[in-house]
């Protein structure tokens, strides 16, 4: 009995410590899609409702990265896909002129 016991409290321990580290990766990932839309905001200079979407695309953009950063030598070609992917949403979401201006800040083109 005290076996089982003993089973079930690691076994509810374990289950509480992976949620919370999800819940901090998520955090993580939030917290580095904010930063980097206000410092494109500063740079680029778009509108308090572009602000959203370009939120949601770095979101997508930093779950995307954070599967794949264990090995990202092995996935070079996936990063290359998930970098693709965001500037297609950012090029919808911005206007040509701030869209250029974001390719030459942050992909240096």
């Amino acid at each position: 009995m005290k076996k089982l016991i003993t089973l079930c409290l690691f076994a509810f321990a374990l289950l509480c410590s992976t949620q919370n580290a999800t819940a901090q990766n998520t955090l993580e990932i939030n917290e580095t899609a904010n930063a980097k839309t206000k410092e494109l905001r500063k740079k680029i200079k778009f509108e308090q409702n572009k602000m959203d979407d370009v939120y949601r695309a770095y979101q997508a953009y930093g779950i995307a990265y954070k599967k794949i950063s264990g090995n990202l030598e092995g996935n070079k070609v996936r990063l290359e896909k998930i970098e693709k992917v965001l500037d297609e949403k950012l090029k919808t979401i911005l206007t040509e002129e701030q869209f250029h201006n974001y390719l030459e800040l942050i992909r240096g083109l």
